[in-house]
């Protein structure tokens, strides 16, 4: 699949932002969890929702679609295993083995796909579940785990991984007592999950810090969920925007984006809050590039709350022209500066040294054809190919469909020429 990109006009107009991704995918699994109508509300229609509700209905859920509502009912979902195609196209698959073990107390998965961006092993998840009580078998490229003992009331996990946090959570919330999860993801995405599974009754404190409770119930029941907006599509348009030396205004739902209007204003971004007092925590947020890019000295990817990872990839195709030098170091991913290779294929000066790009800002990138090779490398050169001069097609554009709801169209939205 390839988009082709029209660059050199300025960004301008007024963009939605769509449901985010990393927050719903893991919610998708927790339904497995409830046996009543679950409506997630402002969900975007990407491939990875497409993949994780494909799972849903292989174990046994029924899935419609009401506009931008998800309606899942997980009642006949007593499914334990779930097949390699359908665990290989989406790295949240791995999500259902704490969603299962806590329904029914085993499951079985191969490992999960995604992007190829580095090594994401499932030792964390794997350990924590022992410690929790269950037994892990790992062979043939399949996990199967059983709950044989009540286990540790406490764990703690060697590093604050997104994923192990949701899948621990996902576990305890039916498990019987208390349980403590220390060491744990601080994301805005960790602290969605949560307030989606208290809206189902489940009892739970302390997310968006390093020490989250688990409080065990018997069950969940049913409810109607809002998704907050996505962080790193906001970033993506918004970047977008900026580079082009334009302004647009962007609709999103709830206040997740505080760090993201420090990171594009260290960038010279003018970043200006529009509230929508009828309709909070609705919001409109202005961004304006038309000052120019100015380099970032330097910027280390890591957990919350530092720099996203999700976002080095946008940063470096929005700092290729910046005025000045900008150091990015990316300690999450070891793959994840394979965009920049394309990125100097249009023109931009980018030398990477193991964990660490030199971004050079030079007055101007042109039209190229390019290879997407993961989700956020391909967002990054729709950013790139918007302010480049001339057509710019960028294959393996299927990757971008994963995280992101009809680009082509939104980025046309904004006045940049794009189509599929």
């Amino acid at each position: 699949m390839v988009i082709e990109v029209e660059g050199g006009s300025r960004a301008a107009g007024e963009l939605a932002i769509q449901g985010a991704k990393n927050a719903v995918l893991p919610m998708i699994a927790a339904t497995v969890l409830c046996r009543e109508n679950v409506v997630l509300q402002g969900c975007p229609n990407i491939r990875d929702v497409d993949a994780m509700t494909s799972i849903l209905k292989e174990i046994g859920a029924d899935v419609t679609w009401d506009g931008d509502q998800l309606i899942i009912n997980a009642a006949s979902a007593d499914g334990c295993e779930i097949s390699g195609k359908a665990a290989g196209e989406v790295r949240a698959s791995v999500l259902f083995l704490g969603s299962m073990l806590g329904r029914n107390r085993e499951a079985g998965i191969c490992l999960p796909g995604g992007c190829s961006i580095g090594a994401r092993p499932v030792d964390y998840h794997v350990a924590a579940f022992e410690t929790l009580g269950a037994k892990a078998i790992q062979e043939n490229g399949k996990i199967c785990c059983s709950v044989e003992r009540q286990g540790e009331n406490v764990v703690e996990l060697p590093y604050p991984s997104v994923g192990a946090t949701e899948n621990v959570i996902l576990f305890s919330v039916l498990r019987d007592g208390r349980t403590e999860l220390r060491n744990a993801a601080k994301e805005p995405e960790i602290v969605e999950l949560c307030c989606f599974l208290r809206s189902m009754g489940a009892r739970l404190s302390g997310e968006g810090s390093s020490t989250i409770l688990i409080c065990g119930v018997k069950r969940l029941h049913g409810t109607t969920y809002r998704l907050k907006s996505d962080r790193i599509v906001f970033l993506t348009y918004a970047a977008m925007a900026a580079a082009t030396g334009g302004k647009a205004v962007f609709r999103v739902f709830g206040d997740t984006f505080r760090r993201e209007k420090g990171y594009l204003e260290q960038a010279g971004c003018a970043v200006e809050y529009i509230p929508d007092e009828d309709r909070l925590p609705s919001c409109r947020i202005q961004v304006s590039g038309e000052n120019g890019i100015r380099a970032v000295p330097y910027i280390r990817t890591g957990p919350y709350p530092e720099f996203p990872t999700d976002a080095q990839s946008l940063f470096l195709a929005l700092l290729s022209k910046a005025y000045g030098e900008s150091i990015i170091e990316e300690s999450v991913f070891e793959n994840r500066f394979l965009v920049a290779s394309q990125l100097r294929k249009m023109g931009a000066d980018i030398e990477v040294a193991e964990q660490r790009a030199c971004v050079r800002g030079v007055s101007r990138l042109h039209g190229e054809t390019v290879c997407a090779t993961d989700l956020r490398s391909g967002a990054a050169l729709l950013v790139a190919a918007a302010m480049a001069d001339g057509t710019t097609r960028i294959h393996n554009a299927e990757l971008i469909l994963r995280g992101y709801e009809k680009p082509a169209e939104k980025m046309n939205e904004l006045g940049i020429h794009a189509r599929m």
